[in-house]
Protein backbone atom coordinates (compact mmCIF):
# COMPACT_ATOMS: atom_id res chain seq x y z
CA UNK A 1 0.00 0.00 0.00
CA UNK A 2 1.29 3.28 -1.07
CA UNK A 3 2.08 5.45 2.09
CA UNK A 4 -0.03 8.98 2.42
CA UNK A 5 2.59 11.94 2.97
CA UNK A 6 1.46 14.95 5.53
CA UNK A 7 1.29 17.07 2.09
CA UNK A 8 -1.80 14.42 1.39
CA UNK A 9 -3.06 14.68 4.79
CA UNK A 10 -3.33 18.09 4.40
CA UNK A 11 -4.47 18.55 1.21
CA UNK A 12 -7.30 16.35 2.06
CA UNK A 13 -8.27 18.40 5.38
CA UNK A 14 -8.30 20.94 3.64
CA UNK A 15 -10.60 20.07 1.06
CA UNK A 16 -12.94 18.80 4.11
CA UNK A 17 -13.06 22.17 5.28
CA UNK A 18 -13.39 23.58 2.27
CA UNK A 19 -16.05 21.81 0.40
CA UNK A 20 -19.61 20.05 1.48
CA UNK A 21 -19.12 16.62 2.26
CA UNK A 22 -20.65 15.89 -0.96
CA UNK A 23 -18.44 17.88 -3.18
CA UNK A 24 -15.37 17.04 -0.70
CA UNK A 25 -16.01 13.61 -1.64
CA UNK A 26 -16.58 13.99 -5.34
CA UNK A 27 -12.49 15.69 -5.07
CA UNK A 28 -11.30 13.34 -2.76
CA UNK A 29 -12.66 10.19 -5.16
CA UNK A 30 -10.48 12.07 -8.18
CA UNK A 31 -7.67 13.03 -5.78
CA UNK A 32 -7.31 9.17 -5.10
CA UNK A 33 -7.90 8.02 -8.82
CA UNK A 34 -4.81 10.19 -9.89
CA UNK A 35 -2.89 8.96 -6.98
CA UNK A 36 -3.71 5.39 -7.81
CA UNK A 37 -2.54 5.48 -11.09
CA UNK A 38 0.37 7.85 -10.53
CA UNK A 39 1.83 6.89 -7.63
CA UNK A 40 5.27 7.89 -6.80
CA UNK A 41 4.50 10.64 -9.41
CA UNK A 42 1.71 11.96 -7.74
CA UNK A 43 3.07 15.60 -6.20
CA UNK A 44 4.02 16.26 -8.84
CA UNK A 45 0.10 16.26 -10.61
CA UNK A 46 -1.17 17.36 -7.95
CA UNK A 47 0.29 20.22 -8.12
CA UNK A 48 -2.49 21.42 -10.48
CA UNK A 49 -5.26 21.21 -7.88
CA UNK A 50 -3.35 22.92 -5.38
CA UNK A 51 -2.89 25.75 -7.75
CA UNK A 52 -6.51 25.89 -8.25
CA UNK A 53 -7.68 25.44 -4.78
CA UNK A 54 -5.35 28.68 -3.72
CA UNK A 55 -7.47 30.22 -6.44
CA UNK A 56 -10.60 28.92 -4.36
CA UNK A 57 -12.26 27.50 -7.25
CA UNK A 58 -15.11 24.94 -7.55
CA UNK A 59 -15.25 21.58 -6.63
CA UNK A 60 -15.54 20.03 -10.55
CA UNK A 61 -12.67 21.91 -11.36
CA UNK A 62 -10.87 20.62 -8.40
CA UNK A 63 -11.72 17.30 -9.30
CA UNK A 64 -11.00 17.79 -12.98
CA UNK A 65 -6.78 18.70 -11.88
CA UNK A 66 -6.75 15.44 -10.74
CA UNK A 67 -8.27 13.41 -13.51
CA UNK A 68 -6.96 15.56 -16.93
CA UNK A 69 -3.49 14.49 -16.04
CA UNK A 70 -4.57 10.92 -16.16
CA UNK A 71 -6.45 11.49 -19.88
CA UNK A 72 -3.57 13.04 -21.06
CA UNK A 73 -1.57 10.31 -20.55
CA UNK A 74 -3.89 7.49 -21.75
CA UNK A 75 -4.13 6.25 -17.78
CA UNK A 76 -8.05 7.00 -17.92
CA UNK A 77 -10.75 6.86 -21.02
CA UNK A 78 -13.47 9.34 -20.80
CA UNK A 79 -15.95 6.22 -20.65
CA UNK A 80 -14.75 5.63 -17.11
CA UNK A 81 -14.59 9.08 -16.05
CA UNK A 82 -18.16 9.46 -17.10
CA UNK A 83 -19.23 6.08 -15.05
CA UNK A 84 -17.13 6.83 -12.19
CA UNK A 85 -17.80 10.99 -11.78
CA UNK A 86 -20.70 11.96 -13.46
CA UNK A 87 -21.28 13.45 -17.55
CA UNK A 88 -20.41 17.13 -16.43
CA UNK A 89 -17.10 15.78 -14.65
CA UNK A 90 -15.93 13.97 -18.15
CA UNK A 91 -17.08 16.64 -20.51
CA UNK A 92 -14.92 18.99 -18.45
CA UNK A 93 -11.93 16.99 -18.90
CA UNK A 94 -12.53 15.51 -22.16
CA UNK A 95 -12.55 19.83 -22.98
CA UNK A 96 -9.13 20.08 -22.04
CA UNK A 97 -8.11 16.92 -23.54
CA UNK A 98 -5.08 18.31 -26.04
CA UNK A 99 -1.96 18.41 -27.54
CA UNK A 100 -0.06 20.52 -24.88
CA UNK A 101 1.31 23.25 -27.15
CA UNK A 102 -0.69 24.50 -30.90
CA UNK A 103 1.15 23.56 -33.81
CA UNK A 104 3.32 26.11 -35.33
CA UNK A 105 4.61 24.48 -38.50
CA UNK A 106 2.32 25.76 -41.07
CA UNK A 107 -0.28 28.30 -40.88
CA UNK A 108 -2.81 26.12 -41.81
CA UNK A 109 -2.25 23.35 -38.56
CA UNK A 110 -1.78 26.50 -36.56
CA UNK A 111 -5.29 28.11 -37.61
CA UNK A 112 -6.59 24.52 -36.77
CA UNK A 113 -5.45 24.13 -33.73
CA UNK A 114 -6.18 28.01 -32.16
CA UNK A 115 -9.70 26.75 -33.63
CA UNK A 116 -9.99 23.26 -31.93
CA UNK A 117 -8.58 25.28 -28.40
CA UNK A 118 -10.79 28.14 -29.00
CA UNK A 119 -14.13 25.80 -29.44
CA UNK A 120 -12.77 24.23 -26.64
CA UNK A 121 -13.10 27.16 -23.75
CA UNK A 122 -16.15 28.54 -25.34
CA UNK A 123 -18.77 26.14 -24.05
CA UNK A 124 -17.54 26.36 -20.21
CA UNK A 125 -15.58 29.00 -18.57
CA UNK A 126 -14.28 25.83 -15.86
CA UNK A 127 -12.30 24.48 -19.10
CA UNK A 128 -10.47 27.71 -19.21
CA UNK A 129 -9.55 27.76 -15.38
CA UNK A 130 -8.71 23.96 -15.78
CA UNK A 131 -6.53 25.06 -18.34
CA UNK A 132 -4.91 28.24 -16.91
CA UNK A 133 -4.07 25.88 -13.71
CA UNK A 134 -2.42 22.71 -16.17
CA UNK A 135 -0.40 25.27 -18.26
CA UNK A 136 0.79 27.10 -15.34
CA UNK A 137 1.68 23.72 -13.07
CA UNK A 138 3.76 22.20 -16.42
CA UNK A 139 5.91 25.66 -16.91
CA UNK A 140 6.70 25.97 -13.75
CA UNK A 141 7.73 21.93 -13.43
CA UNK A 142 9.63 23.05 -16.95
CA UNK A 143 11.37 25.75 -15.91
CA UNK A 144 14.68 23.88 -14.82
CA UNK A 145 14.32 21.78 -17.98
CA UNK A 146 16.30 22.53 -21.21
CA UNK A 147 14.03 21.50 -23.83
CA UNK A 148 12.98 23.16 -26.62
CA UNK A 149 9.34 23.00 -26.63
CA UNK A 150 9.19 24.88 -23.28
CA UNK A 151 10.00 27.75 -25.17
CA UNK A 152 6.84 27.65 -27.74
CA UNK A 153 4.97 26.78 -24.74
CA UNK A 154 6.19 29.77 -22.92
CA UNK A 155 5.78 32.26 -25.91
CA UNK A 156 2.21 30.88 -26.60
CA UNK A 157 1.57 31.33 -22.81
CA UNK A 158 2.29 34.73 -23.39
CA UNK A 159 -0.19 35.25 -26.64
CA UNK A 160 -3.01 33.09 -25.30
CA UNK A 161 -3.45 31.89 -21.66
CA UNK A 162 -2.20 35.54 -19.83
CA UNK A 163 -4.87 37.65 -21.78
CA UNK A 164 -7.22 34.83 -20.96
CA UNK A 165 -5.97 34.43 -17.64
CA UNK A 166 -6.41 38.58 -17.30
CA UNK A 167 -10.04 38.79 -18.83
CA UNK A 168 -10.90 35.74 -16.28
CA UNK A 169 -10.36 38.08 -13.33
CA UNK A 170 -7.21 35.49 -12.36
CA UNK A 171 -4.51 37.95 -11.27
CA UNK A 172 -2.44 36.09 -9.38
CA UNK A 173 -2.38 33.28 -12.09
CA UNK A 174 -1.69 35.45 -14.15
CA UNK A 175 0.96 37.26 -12.84
CA UNK A 176 2.92 33.50 -11.89
CA UNK A 177 2.38 33.01 -15.83
CA UNK A 178 4.09 35.85 -16.84
CA UNK A 179 6.93 35.67 -14.37
CA UNK A 180 7.70 31.57 -15.60
CA UNK A 181 7.35 32.67 -19.10
CA UNK A 182 10.08 35.27 -18.34
CA UNK A 183 12.44 33.06 -17.16
CA UNK A 184 12.27 30.31 -19.95
CA UNK A 185 12.21 33.01 -22.61
CA UNK A 186 14.86 35.48 -21.18
CA UNK A 187 16.44 33.66 -18.26
CA UNK A 188 19.44 35.88 -18.43
CA UNK A 189 17.23 39.02 -17.75
CA UNK A 190 15.20 37.21 -15.49
CA UNK A 191 18.25 36.29 -13.40
CA UNK A 192 19.58 39.73 -13.22
CA UNK A 193 16.99 41.58 -11.92
CA UNK A 194 15.94 38.67 -9.32
CA UNK A 195 19.39 39.72 -8.61
CA UNK A 196 18.87 43.15 -8.23
CA UNK A 197 15.42 43.07 -6.64
CA UNK A 198 17.19 40.31 -3.90
CA UNK A 199 20.09 43.07 -3.46
CA UNK A 200 17.26 45.42 -1.93
CA UNK A 201 14.95 43.26 -0.08
CA UNK A 202 15.51 43.44 3.20
CA UNK A 203 15.47 47.77 2.52
CA UNK A 204 12.68 47.25 0.55
CA UNK A 205 10.71 44.79 3.18
CA UNK A 206 11.84 47.35 6.00
CA UNK A 207 9.66 50.34 4.32
CA UNK A 208 7.02 48.35 3.61
CA UNK A 209 6.72 47.16 7.58
CA UNK A 210 7.43 51.03 8.45
CA UNK A 211 4.82 51.99 5.86
CA UNK A 212 2.36 49.68 6.53
CA UNK A 213 2.34 50.58 10.59
CA UNK A 214 2.10 54.42 10.02
CA UNK A 215 -0.65 53.38 7.67
CA UNK A 216 -2.31 51.86 10.17
CA UNK A 217 -2.33 54.10 12.96
CA UNK A 218 -3.78 57.03 10.47
CA UNK A 219 -6.56 54.92 9.62
CA UNK A 220 -7.33 53.79 13.31
CA UNK A 221 -7.08 57.38 14.43
CA UNK A 222 -9.77 58.59 11.47
CA UNK A 223 -11.65 55.51 12.65
CA UNK A 224 -11.21 52.97 9.42
CA UNK A 225 -11.30 49.68 9.87
CA UNK A 226 -8.67 47.75 7.64
CA UNK A 227 -6.88 45.31 6.40
CA UNK A 228 -2.98 46.11 4.95
CA UNK A 229 -1.08 43.87 2.82
CA UNK A 230 2.43 44.60 1.30
CA UNK A 231 2.63 43.95 -2.47
CA UNK A 232 5.83 43.48 -5.06
CA UNK A 233 5.33 44.29 -8.60
CA UNK A 234 5.55 40.46 -10.57
CA UNK A 235 9.27 40.32 -12.12
CA UNK A 236 7.61 40.36 -15.81
CA UNK A 237 5.46 43.46 -15.21
CA UNK A 238 7.90 45.06 -13.63
CA UNK A 239 10.11 44.36 -16.76
CA UNK A 240 7.43 45.39 -19.38
CA UNK A 241 6.94 48.98 -17.15
CA UNK A 242 11.14 49.55 -17.13
CA UNK A 243 11.14 48.37 -21.18
CA UNK A 244 8.00 51.37 -21.53
CA UNK A 245 9.50 54.09 -19.35
CA UNK A 246 12.93 52.92 -20.41
CA UNK A 247 13.60 52.90 -16.60
CA UNK A 248 15.39 51.26 -13.91
CA UNK A 249 14.05 49.01 -11.53
CA UNK A 250 14.43 52.26 -8.63
CA UNK A 251 12.62 54.22 -11.36
CA UNK A 252 9.30 52.14 -11.38
CA UNK A 253 6.74 54.05 -9.32
CA UNK A 254 4.57 51.23 -8.39
CA UNK A 255 7.26 48.50 -7.77
CA UNK A 256 6.26 48.34 -4.30
CA UNK A 257 3.20 49.33 -2.68
CA UNK A 258 0.56 48.39 -0.11
CA UNK A 259 -3.08 47.30 -0.46
CA UNK A 260 -5.74 48.34 1.71
CA UNK A 261 -8.95 46.57 1.80
CA UNK A 262 -12.31 48.27 3.89
CA UNK A 263 -16.01 47.61 4.28
CA UNK A 264 -17.18 49.62 1.69
CA UNK A 265 -16.88 51.73 -1.58
CA UNK A 266 -17.26 54.91 0.76
CA UNK A 267 -14.61 53.86 2.62
CA UNK A 268 -12.39 53.46 -0.47
CA UNK A 269 -12.77 57.19 -1.08
CA UNK A 270 -12.16 58.42 2.46
CA UNK A 271 -8.87 56.62 2.79
CA UNK A 272 -7.74 57.96 -0.90
CA UNK A 273 -8.93 61.44 1.01
CA UNK A 274 -6.73 60.90 4.16
CA UNK A 275 -3.71 59.49 2.25
CA UNK A 276 -3.64 62.82 -0.44
CA UNK A 277 -3.53 64.71 2.95
CA UNK A 278 -0.61 62.82 4.62
CA UNK A 279 1.37 61.84 2.13
CA UNK A 280 2.05 63.97 -1.08
CA UNK A 281 0.69 62.31 -4.52
CA UNK A 282 2.39 61.80 -7.59
CA UNK A 283 0.69 63.75 -10.17
CA UNK A 284 -0.43 61.48 -12.90
CA UNK A 285 -0.22 58.70 -10.73
CA UNK A 286 -4.02 58.22 -9.97
CA UNK A 287 -6.50 55.64 -11.30
CA UNK A 288 -9.79 55.24 -10.31
CA UNK A 289 -11.06 51.88 -11.41
CA UNK A 290 -14.03 51.86 -9.36
CA UNK A 291 -15.94 54.59 -10.99
CA UNK A 292 -14.35 53.05 -14.38
CA UNK A 293 -13.54 49.45 -13.79
CA UNK A 294 -11.61 47.19 -16.29
CA UNK A 295 -12.95 45.30 -19.03
CA UNK A 296 -11.89 42.27 -16.48
CA UNK A 297 -14.40 43.83 -13.76
CA UNK A 298 -11.09 44.68 -11.81
CA UNK A 299 -12.10 47.55 -9.86
CA UNK A 300 -9.94 49.03 -6.91
CA UNK A 301 -8.17 52.98 -6.21
CA UNK A 302 -4.40 53.42 -7.49
CA UNK A 303 -2.09 55.55 -6.36
CA UNK A 304 1.06 56.47 -5.91
CA UNK A 305 2.81 58.93 -3.05
CA UNK A 306 6.16 60.48 -3.15
CA UNK A 307 8.84 58.75 -0.82
CA UNK A 308 8.82 59.07 2.65
CA UNK A 309 11.16 61.62 4.49
CA UNK A 310 13.60 60.20 6.67
CA UNK A 311 12.20 56.67 5.99
CA UNK A 312 12.78 55.89 2.46
CA UNK A 313 13.77 57.36 -1.19
CA UNK A 314 11.56 54.90 -2.93
CA UNK A 315 8.06 55.84 -4.46
CA UNK A 316 5.23 53.85 -3.18
CA UNK A 317 1.64 52.74 -4.59
CA UNK A 318 -1.45 52.05 -2.53
CA UNK A 319 -4.26 50.29 -3.80
CA UNK A 320 -7.63 50.85 -2.47
CA UNK A 321 -10.78 48.46 -2.53
CA UNK A 322 -13.04 46.57 -0.55
CA UNK A 323 -12.95 42.34 0.12
CA UNK A 324 -14.92 42.20 -2.94
CA UNK A 325 -13.29 44.03 -5.04
CA UNK A 326 -9.97 41.96 -3.70
CA UNK A 327 -11.01 38.63 -4.33
CA UNK A 328 -12.47 39.59 -7.65
CA UNK A 329 -9.10 40.90 -8.55
CA UNK A 330 -7.31 37.68 -7.33
CA UNK A 331 -9.45 34.73 -8.22
CA UNK A 332 -11.78 36.25 -10.90
CA UNK A 333 -14.21 33.91 -12.13
CA UNK A 334 -13.02 31.18 -10.23
CA UNK A 335 -14.20 31.81 -7.32
CA UNK A 336 -17.82 33.37 -8.33
CA UNK A 337 -19.19 30.24 -6.51
CA UNK A 338 -18.61 30.80 -3.58
CA UNK A 339 -18.96 34.20 -2.86
CA UNK A 340 -21.00 35.92 -5.28
CA UNK A 341 -25.14 35.39 -5.56
CA UNK A 342 -26.12 32.57 -8.20
CA UNK A 343 -27.53 35.29 -10.44
CA UNK A 344 -24.66 37.65 -10.01
CA UNK A 345 -22.74 34.59 -11.30
CA UNK A 346 -24.91 34.18 -13.48
CA UNK A 347 -24.90 37.31 -15.17
CA UNK A 348 -20.84 37.40 -15.13
CA UNK A 349 -20.49 34.00 -16.35
CA UNK A 350 -22.85 34.94 -19.39
CA UNK A 351 -20.65 38.22 -20.01
CA UNK A 352 -17.25 36.23 -19.95
CA UNK A 353 -18.96 33.35 -21.93
CA UNK A 354 -20.30 35.80 -24.83
CA UNK A 355 -16.64 37.11 -24.87
CA UNK A 356 -15.01 33.54 -25.47
CA UNK A 357 -17.52 32.71 -28.32
CA UNK A 358 -16.95 35.93 -29.45
CA UNK A 359 -13.17 34.75 -30.79
CA UNK A 360 -14.28 32.05 -32.66
CA UNK A 361 -15.65 35.00 -35.18
CA UNK A 362 -12.55 37.29 -34.66
CA UNK A 363 -10.69 34.35 -35.27
CA UNK A 364 -12.37 34.13 -38.94
CA UNK A 365 -12.42 37.42 -39.56
CA UNK A 366 -8.05 37.57 -38.77
CA UNK A 367 -6.01 37.45 -41.58
CA UNK A 368 -3.86 35.08 -39.92
CA UNK A 369 -2.52 33.65 -35.99
CA UNK A 370 -0.42 37.09 -35.66
CA UNK A 371 -3.62 39.24 -36.48
CA UNK A 372 -5.60 37.68 -34.07
CA UNK A 373 -3.19 37.32 -31.28
CA UNK A 374 -2.90 40.91 -31.86
CA UNK A 375 -6.38 41.56 -31.99
CA UNK A 376 -6.51 39.34 -28.59
CA UNK A 377 -4.21 41.79 -27.09
CA UNK A 378 -5.81 44.51 -27.80
CA UNK A 379 -8.99 43.99 -26.90
CA UNK A 380 -7.60 42.70 -22.83
CA UNK A 381 -4.21 45.06 -22.63
CA UNK A 382 -5.84 48.37 -24.37
CA UNK A 383 -2.44 50.15 -26.12
CA UNK A 384 -0.24 48.65 -23.41
CA UNK A 385 2.53 47.60 -25.52
CA UNK A 386 3.79 44.09 -23.97
CA UNK A 387 7.43 42.59 -23.71
CA UNK A 388 8.77 40.98 -27.14
CA UNK A 389 10.00 37.60 -26.30
CA UNK A 390 11.89 36.57 -29.62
Amino acid sequence: MRDVSKREKDLRQVVREFFTDATADLVLEAHDCAAEHFDEDFAKYARVADILLSQQADPVVIAGAFLAPLRQYGSIKTDEIRSRFGETLAALVEQVFSEDVLRTDTEAHREADLQRFLTSISGDLRAVILRVGLRLAELERLVDQGDGERQDMAQETLDLYVPLADRMGLGALRTRLEDVCLHILQPTIYDELARSLEETRLEDEAYLALLTDGTKRLLKQQGIKSAIHSRKKGLYSLYHKMCRLDASPRDVLDRLGLRIIVSSVEDCYTVLGFLHTHFRPVPGAFDDYIGLPKANGYQSLHTCVYPVPDVSRKPVEFQIRTQAMHREAEYGIAAHWRYKSEAEAQAHHDRQLQWLQGLLSQREEAANHEDFIERLRQQVFGDEQRVGTT
